[in-house]
């Protein structure tokens, strides 16, 4: 099990949290502050995916559309591994 030292206030915090009965221990305080903070990144992260894919579905409704084709996909797959290969070089 991993041993952290945090600030002095932090601890009186966790402390309080644990007179006041709301968790058994600062362990346990802390556990919860770390989830809670987790469970905030994961929703920032599912709203920044669903404010893209509606993004695409205003695209379609407004027309904004490019046809399928083999060549757009050969295109867009070029253009990936251009900006990999070039990233994979600068951090060479």
């Amino acid at each position: 099990m991993a041993r952290i030292d945090i600030n002095k206030t932090y601890e009186t915090y966790l402390q309080s949290q644990v007179e006041k009965g709301l968790y058994r221990s600062i362990t346990a305080a802390a556990e919860a502050a770390i989830k809670k903070e987790m469970d905030e990144q994961e929703n920032r992260r599912i709203a920044s995916v669903m404010a893209e894919v509606q993004k695409g579905i205003d695209d379609v409704r407004e027309g904004r559309t490019v046809k399928y084709s083999k060549e757009l996909i050969t295109t867009i797959a070029n253009k990936v591994l251009q900006k990999h290969q070039n990233k994979v070089l600068q951090n060479a």
